[in-house]
């Protein structure tokens, strides 16, 4: 009997162990509920603790500006070719070369306002960039055409002989605005991400403008000479969605290196001109006759694309026993509008280029 009651007792033990096992699992999966009951704001900041900048009983606010030094590109736009002979002169040319402007380096500026959220360390940024160039060239030569093709008045069996001097003048009118909802975060102790989304609105004017003077010979008495102008007007405006990301590698508690990528589809509404004039000479007649070869506008709805980069040094600190945040930085910002500008053809409908912008960007920020 004493032993079936000792087997007994042995068979029921296992169970014992495992229902006291269950209820100090148990206990501590209440313990753990109940401290993040009492700390609902805390499981998010654990994972991705928020990195600011934010100051200590102030407005949440903060401005900055922007001093930029960039230089405008269409890549691929020339004016005229020299190195064209011609077969009535029997005159054969030196090598020659492609004439494109001479593009510059300008000012220009951005200014923006940002402001931080209670909700999730959420920050939104508001900025306006402002840039103009005017860029020109000229090229004189005997063996010189113009870059694309042109159109010529019905004068009876008259050619083009070679232009002697061209000059082209482009200038941009770059005005762009961005809105960002963000967030700052920590990765690690010395990785910072702030994945954003947002809207880009623009505003944009391009005037290129080329002139080209023929060469003051007669070879025919009665064929008058003539000079040639074309002027390209290329306006738009459009809004698109933007998102990003940028980042901060921390080598010191002031000191990182930012990086920064950013894609935008934007929709864009366009206005585009070619005007064709070719300015007459005739044979004894002090006056000269205009004629207009080309004259053609069109207005396009179309959604291109925009990447943005930019790399640099940055210097932040707190001041103020935390109240106020002051950040300087400094590097290299480009951006591609891809296809965005489009100039009328005559044979084929359209030449596109690609806008390119690029250059030294110097910002201060102050939050308060």
């Amino acid at each position: 009997m004493k032993f079936l009651r000792a087997f007994f007792i042995l068979s029921l033990l296992p169970t014992f162990l495992l229902q006291a096992e269950s209820e100090i699992r148990m206990r501590g999966l209440e313990n753990r509920v109940s401290s993040l009951e009492q700390h609902q704001d805390k499981p998010l900041n654990q994972i991705t603790p928020c990195a600011g900048p934010r100051v200590k009983n102030g407005m949440d606010l903060a401005i900055f500006a922007d001093f930029i030094y960039w230089t405008a590109r269409l890549d691929t736009l020339t004016y005229a070719k020299t190195g064209m002979g011609n077969l009535t002169t029997h005159q054969g040319p030196n090598k020659g070369e492609v004439q494109s402007v001479d593009w510059t380096w300008d000012p220009g500026f951005k200014v923006g306002l940002g402001w931080s959220f209670c909700h999730g360390c959420w920050d939104m940024t508001l900025q306006y960039t402002w840039f103009y160039t005017n860029v020109g060239d000229s090229k004189r030569s005997q063996f010189l055409q113009p870059a694309f093709e042109i159109r010529t008045p019905s004068f009876s069996g008259l050619t083009i002989p070679p232009f002697e001097r061209a000059h082209a003048h482009f200038d941009l009118h770059y005005q762009v605005g961005d809105l960002e909802l963000g967030r700052n975060y920590y990765v690690s102790r010395t990785l910072k991400l702030r994945p954003f989304v947002g809207v880009k609105g623009t505003w944009q004017k391009q005037d290129y403008n080329v002139f080209y003077e023929t060469i003051p010979i007669q070879l025919l008495p009665q064929v008058p000479t003539f000079d040639y102008s074309v002027r390209f007007d290329h306006s738009l405006w459009g809004v698109g969605m933007r998102t990003g990301l940028n980042t901060s590698w921390q080598f010191s508690k002031i000191f990182s290196i930012y990086g920064n990528i950013a894609l935008t589809a934007i929709w864009l509404h366009y206005d585009i001109d070619r005007k064709d004039t070719f300015e007459t000479l005739e044979p004894n007649q002090p006056q000269s006759n205009e004629i207009t070869t080309v004259s053609i506008q069109d207005h396009l709805r179309l959604v291109k694309p925009v990447l943005e980069f930019a790399i640099g040094l940055r210097a932040e600190s707190y001041f103020g026993c935390g109240r106020y945040h002051f950040l300087l930085q400094g590097g290299w910002e480009s951006q591609i509008w891809i296809n965005q500008t489009l100039y009328i053809s005559i044979s084929d409908h359209y030449d596109r280029f690609d806008l390119n912008l690029q250059g030294l960007t110097l910002r201060a920020r102050f939050d308060f």
